[in-house]
């Protein structure tokens, strides 16, 4: 390979990036805004919820509530658990939004000029036709034919590996959220003791917000997996039920459930994570063969451009 030719290829593979970068760098921005538009409705229905309960803790009038809506305690109790359940949703919510503009700003810096590489890239080609040209017209034809079926090679080799890095971000996540939701998977068995047994609670509810956490990164990583899978023809269709993880926090807040429903939902969430870390798994083991028989199929057109200059 001659030294036109490895410029040639790293500059072809700079400007894919690029344009990589850019309908990523779209595609996040669309996505913040669409969060930035949860956020201020969600903030609003926060409101309402927190005053909903300051009118009913304040109010006095107890036989109205008695004749209208029940028990004031209970219906405060309501209140609280729809704030509750607002206030989780406002957390995930800041959570996306913080890993959003993270993102954005990792790939604007990442941007580079577009139209600087093209030039280069155009040069190279020139001077690269000059070398071809001064062969025989057939070996001409020949190394032509080879040379665009390289770049292809070649362009497919890095959207492969950003698919694998990508994928195999993803299943690390999913492996460490398994990991967490398995400590509390069998939580109703209690230890010995009262104090134990409120240790034991503590470490199972960090537990679980350990793995809340873990899944938004989950989630993100997946959709960035998802895109590149599409770079390469494949389809990812899966991805992890959250709405379980949210109902946990509700669960240790409000000691109103069994064990035994507790330790279902778990189950359920755990075997989500299991399920969508093995496809991405066998996704990702599947892309790399793929890289494997691209690199082989590269070794080879370089061989046979090699023979060409060599005969």
């Amino acid at each position: 390979m001659t030294d036109i030719q490895r410029k040639i290829q790293n500059t072809i593979s700079e400007i894919v990036h690029l344009d990589k970068v850019s309908a990523q760098l779209k595609h996040t921005n669309k996505e913040l805004e669409e969060a930035y538009a949860d956020e201020v409705v969600v903030n609003k229905k926060l409101d309402k919820e927190l005053k909903d309960i300051e009118r009913l803790e304040g109010f006095s009038t107890i036989s109205i509530f008695y004749k209208i809506l029940g028990s004031k305690e209970k219906q405060i109790e309501k209140e609280r658990q729809e704030y509750l359940e607002v206030t989780l949703h406002s957390e995930d919510l800041i959570n996306e939004i913080k890993l959003l503009e993270y993102e954005v700003n990792l790939l604007q810096a990442k941007i580079g000029s577009r139209e600087k590489l093209e030039a280069e890239l155009e040069t190279l080609k020139l001077k690269r036709e000059g070398e071809i040209i001064s062969k025989d017209p057939i070996l001409r034809e020949k190394l032509l034919l080879i040379s665009n079926q390289l770049e292809q090679q070649y362009q497919l080799k890095q959207e492969l590996h950003e698919a694998i890095e990508q994928g195999t971000i993803a299943h690390n996540l999913l492996v460490q959220v398994i990991q967490q939701l398995s400590q509390v998977r069998n939580w109703g068995q209690w230890p010995a003791g009262r104090q134990r047994g409120m240790r034991s609670t503590m470490q199972k509810r960090h537990a679980i917000d350990r793995a809340r956490n873990l899944t938004y990164q989950v989630k993100h990583h997946l959709k960035l997996f998802d895109n590149e899978l599409k770079d390469i023809g494949q389809r990812f269709e899966m991805e992890i039920d959250t709405s379980a993880f949210n109902k946990f926090s509700d669960f240790f807040f409000n000691n109103i459930i069994t064990d035994w429903i507790l330790n279902q939902q778990v189950s359920s969430a755990l075997g989500s994570a299991e399920t969508v870390r093995d496809y991405v798994g066998s996704l990702t083991e599947n892309i790399q063969n793929r890289r494997v028989e691209t690199d082989d199929t590269i070794a080879n057109l370089n061989s046979q451009r090699e023979s060409i200059i060599t005969s």
